[in-house]
């Protein structure tokens, strides 16, 4: 007997935690600005309002991908498969800079990363065989 592969309930999971994670990033944005407000008089808020405002904007981004990905389910694959150094990019810079909650998000993208990884075949095999 062959395995029947369901893309579709891979391709749902990415997008439903896509858009928790992009929840999580305007979460730390919130941090981040409202903690930026009073750091003004130290001479540091200005740059933590502009990291806030960043992760607003990459989080609307990543919101729209995650729409993308719904209608065009075989970017997925491709798209985290080539994203581990920007992870590990922007993990890095929250560890020195950004802090705790800026690390919960990169972890999070981390996770999610890995269960794209993971489930190549369903992303792959299972999108190509009508399993979506």
């Amino acid at each position: 007997m062959s395995q029947i592969i369901d893309g579709g309930k891979t391709v749902r999971t990415v997008v439903r935690r896509m858009r928790a994670s992009a929840v999580v990033w305007i979460i730390i944005a919130g941090f981040q600005i409202l903690l930026g407000i009073p750091l003004l008089l130290f001479g540091i808020g200005l740059s933590m309002i502009a990291c806030g405002g960043w992760n607003i904007y990459a989080s609307v981004t990543r919101l729209n991908t995650a729409d993308l990905f719904k209608r065009e389910p075989q970017r997925i694959y491709p798209y985290y498969e080539k994203s581990l150094d920007s992870i590990v990019i922007f993990l890095v810079i929250n560890v020195l800079f950004g802090g705790v909650i800026g690390v919960i998000g990169s972890i999070c993208d981390l996770l999610l990363r890995s269960y794209v990884v993971s489930h190549k075949e369903e992303l792959t095999v299972g999108l190509m065989t009508g399993g979506y």
